[in-house]
């Protein structure tokens, strides 16, 4: 089986010419109990979104509603790239996984947030914001928008404490003061 990322070449190779021909080599790499190998599914998951990146997104949203957590995983992890460029074109994959209950997918959402915050802060805003009303205080989901606005506090502090709430350092800071008085 492909362990790196350098033997996937060939694969990634055939799946530039037809992508949906090497889906279910990249599903099985997905699926594997060995980190190194779901890295590699990832990868080329990325890497085949340069060329088709629709084919790409077509599968990944039947990849989002697997049993499976690690297929999960990738279908949000292989999005990386169109998350950094395209942003709008991989929301409807993390709907699917806005309160996904594996902290291995959570994290790869948080982080596809963070990526689509550098360009588009107020899309992500907005999209958190709409997550958060709609899932009526499910903990996955705030876990996720607290942990993919980590960027965009930085430089919008007051809109993103505004939707979650001041951050836990100044909730600390803020008791300090108040026991001083």
């Amino acid at each position: 089986m492909i362990t790196k990322v350098s033997d996937v070449k060939t694969l990634v190779a055939a799946g530039k010419e037809n992508p949906k021909a090497v889906f279910g080599d990249i599903h099985a790499l997905a699926a594997s109990d060995d980190w190194k190998v779901r890295e590699v599914a990832a990868t080329a998951l990325v890497e085949l979104a340069k060329k088709h990146p629709d084919a790409v997104l077509g599968e990944v949203r039947k990849w989002a509603r697997a049993s499976d957590e690690n297929v999960r995983r990738a279908s949000s992890e292989g999005l990386r790239g169109l998350a950094r460029t395209q942003f709008e074109s991989v929301v409807p994959i993390l709907e699917m996984l806005n309160a996904d209950s594996s902290l291995y997918v959570r994290k790869s959402v948080a982080n596809l947030l963070r990526d689509g915050s550098k360009k588009n802060p107020a899309l992500v805003l907005d999209l958190c914001a709409r997550w958060l009303g709609a899932s009526k205080g499910d903990s996955n989901t705030r876990w996720i928008v607290t942990n993919g606005l980590a960027k965009v506090r930085e430089t919008e502090p007051a809109k993103v404490d505004a939707l979650l709430g001041p951050a836990p350092e100044k909730k600390a800071a803020a008791k300090k003061v108040a026991a001083k008085k």
